[in-house]
């Protein structure tokens, strides 16, 4: 049995080509273009190849950007939720960062008005809970002055943590879009 040659026409230049019946792929002698051999009903023609991998690294390329920003978006809510929960809640209801001098302020007030309620209340005759409830002030007040500048680092350092992924991820968001 003896193998058909076809003629072609090369989509990239417009060249002649021949290629037998099982041929599927070829690439084309004067232009070096990579061709598929299609074969429909009626006709047999071909197709360049670079422009469907173009398309197909372009679509990958926007898939890899949709995904980083996903990542991004996601990031930046774990953060939300993370700050939050860290934020210290102020007289009027608002909210803050925690701050090592706002901790050590606080916490030496504490200290220094229950020391003051228990000299208070023992020099004007008040029953004995009345001192020690003023020494439970002191008490909170020494834990804020210990746990409120470590509260404060932790949240400096979660925050530089995530502004440094954010960049990268922003960088890198942006190289994906360059290509």
């Amino acid at each position: 049995m003896q193998t058909q040659v076809i003629k072609l026409c090369c989509q990239g230049c417009g060249a002649d080509l021949q290629v037998t019946e099982e041929v599927r792929f070829v690439t084309c002698n004067y232009c070096q273009s990579k061709l598929e051999v299609v074969r429909d009903a009626s006709v047999t023609h071909t197709r360049v190849l670079e422009k469907l991998e173009r398309t197909t690294e372009r679509i990958a390329g926007n898939l890899r950007v949709i995904e980083l920003q996903n990542d991004l978006e996601r990031m930046d809510r774990e953060w939300e939720t993370t700050r939050l929960g860290m934020m210290i809640r102020e007289k009027d209801g608002g909210l803050s960062e925690p701050s090592t001098a706002a901790s050590a302020i606080g916490g030496l007030i504490m200290i220094i008005g229950g020391v003051s309620f228990s000299i208070a209340s023992g020099s004007m005759g008040a029953p004995g809970f009345f001192p020690v409830f003023g020494l439970l002030f002191v008490g909170v007040g020494i834990f804020n002055l210990i746990t409120g500048p470590a509260k404060a680092t932790r949240f400096r350092n979660l925050q530089q943590n995530h502004e440094m992924r954010r960049s990268r991820l922003i960088r890198a968001i942006e190289a994906e879009r360059r290509r």
